[in-house]
């Protein structure tokens, strides 16, 4: 079961931004929001998935890209916190879904109400 849903839009002034989260207990660092935009940006432009593991936990993640082939919006990452324990490609497809459902309401902030009914799907993985 995943540890939590992750957010991230980059800034290029700021850098990683954490748009929001999900359950509302977990710890987000700015190292953890670096290395999990980091995996995606050192690949490609282009939409796709990535995986990462971390001290404390293992990362998939949705990038939705920049420039023309950008999915919903530019520059967003949808990442699912799991469990040291897990494979992370159990949860590839339905990631798709999810980073689809919240990616389309970031322009009008809906995304955040939603996090939890998601977060209740992927306990059921």
């Amino acid at each position: 079961m995943p540890v939590g849903i992750l957010v991230i839009k980059w800034d290029n002034e700021i850098g990683p931004i954490n748009e929001g989260f999900y359950p509302e207990n977990l710890k987000i660092t700015n190292n953890l929001l670096t290395q999990i935009y980091s995996s995606h940006r050192y690949q490609s432009l282009k939409p796709g998935f990535a995986s990462i593991s971390l001290k404390n936990y293992k990362v998939v993640s949705f990038f939705s890209g920049v420039g023309e082939m950008t999915v919903s919006v530019e520059n967003y990452v949808v990442a699912l916190l799991l469990r040291r324990d897990e494979k992370p490609s159990k949860y590839r497809e339905v990631l798709k879904t999810i980073a689809a459902e919240i990616l389309d309401k970031i322009p009008d902030g809906k995304f955040k109400a939603i996090l939890p009914e998601l977060y209740k799907e992927l306990t059921k993985v």
